[in-house]
């Protein structure tokens, strides 16, 4: 008898096991916005984005929904100008992203978990909790906050301002503002095109920083070297901090 009730737990138990494993359904949907925005909100728990701008007033958002055998209702919104991707499409459902907006939007906001791809926006002041960052041609301030994940930049107008506790930061072609870097674990690698001030601060990683001449310079490690081949002119108008505890900094004239 009690092998018998044994076996029926056994069996109601692998069924519940597969019918929750294929229960899991994708659609991808496209849906053009007809108001015009100027602004995207990032507001999800989990999810991959990738925005890039169009020369147009157009804006598409294509949604990648994972859910539980039912389709639910869109991960995005509009209110006024402004396009929200929240992730919120019902239970147990989640979406990622690929938006495409008009030349001069700014994308701000917070997400929870995944990989942040923009492209030719005006401009970033984004949370992240996971997940890597990845801004190109951005024409305007930029401001990160980041937990984990890695960073790469190519082609920043405007100011930079990240705050990370782990992960690499590379930022190349640099110009139209001033920079200014905090992490606690993981590499920094700047090239500037222009000459901008610059602190750079670290815990634990190396400091790599490639830029003209013109600098009054402060370096600082307690376990590394210093290689400064850009010089130290005390009469300059730009200034350059870089300190690590942990690490090499190498500064460099391009």
């Amino acid at each position: 008898m009690e092998s018998r009730q044994l076996g029926v737990v056994v069996l109601v138990i692998a069924a519940g096991v597969g019918l929750w494993q294929f229960g899991g359904r994708d659609s991808d949907d496209e849906h053009r916005i007809d108001a015009k925005i100027d602004t995207v909100r990032l507001a999800a728990d989990n999810a991959d984005i990738n925005i890039k701008v169009s020369d147009d007033d157009t804006t598409t958002v294509k949604q990648m929904r994972h859910f539980w055998f039912f389709k639910r209702s869109d991960a995005y919104s509009v209110d006024g100008s402004t396009l929200k991707l929240d992730g919120d499409c019902g239970w147990n459902c989640s979406a990622d992203y690929e938006v495409t907006v008009p030349r001069g939007t700014k994308v701000v906001g917070e997400n929870g978990s995944g990989d942040l791809s923009f492209t030719g926006v005006a401009g970033v002041d984004a949370t992240s909790r996971s997940g890597e960052v990845d801004l190109n041609d951005v024409t305007g301030d930029v401001k990160l906050d980041l937990t984990s994940g890695d960073v790469s930049i190519q082609n920043l107008t405007g100011r930079l301002n990240i705050k990370a506790n782990s992960g690499d930061i590379d930022a190349d072609g640099l110009r139209g503002g001033p920079i200014d870097i905090e992490t606690s674990s993981g590499d920094i690698g700047l090239d500037l095109t222009e000459a901008n001030d610059i602190r750079v601060k670290g815990t634990s990683g190396d400091v790599e920083i490639t830029a003209p001449t013109g600098y009054r310079v402060t370096t600082n490690t307690r376990s590394g070297e210093v290689e400064n081949t850009l010089g130290n002119d005390s009469a300059a108008t730009h200034s350059l901090t870089a300190t690590t505890v942990s690490g090499d900094i190498d500064l460099r004239h391009n």
